[in-house]
């Protein structure tokens, strides 16, 4: 459980890393921003992994959930509904190397994993709160 949280919001925030750096025309012509997603995302989940054997780190459905609408409200200022559509899918192809996935096959991989993510932190939370109850 406490390892699907960090793995969620570690990829929430590598995604939010990622099209905060697509945005910058000349970081995206040097360097591949898919690889910025991965590396950030691998980075963040081992990092966040090994905190909480020094301090409790507590990422709470509320943290999670507002982490989420956070990240979505920002990525829709950043860019806008209609560039929301692309960005993100041609980061994940840009990084994966595999041109011929059309971006709406990408976006419906990353509209799954936010929302069964999400779906599957919340019902885990519900079962450890009637554990102890």
């Amino acid at each position: 459980m406490k390892y699907l949280n960090i793995i969620y919001n570690s990829f929430l925030w590598a995604l939010v890393i990622a099209i905060t750096s697509f945005k910058s025309e000349w970081l995206e012509m040097r360097i591949n921003i898919g690889y910025i997603f991965f590396v950030t995302f691998i980075l963040l989940s081992v990092i966040l992994s090994l905190i909480p054997r020094r301090k409790q780190l507590k990422l709470s459905v509320v943290f999670t959930t507002a982490n989420l609408f956070i990240c979505t409200i920002y990525a829709m200022v950043l860019y806008g509904f209609q560039r929301l559509k692309t960005v993100p899918a041609s980061i994940i192809r840009e990084g994966i190397h595999i041109n011929k996935i059309q971006f709406s096959v990408i976006n419906l991989v990353l509209l799954i994993i936010i929302i069964l993510g999400l779906v599957l932190i919340i019902i885990f939370d519900k079962s450890k709160q009637k554990k102890y109850k």
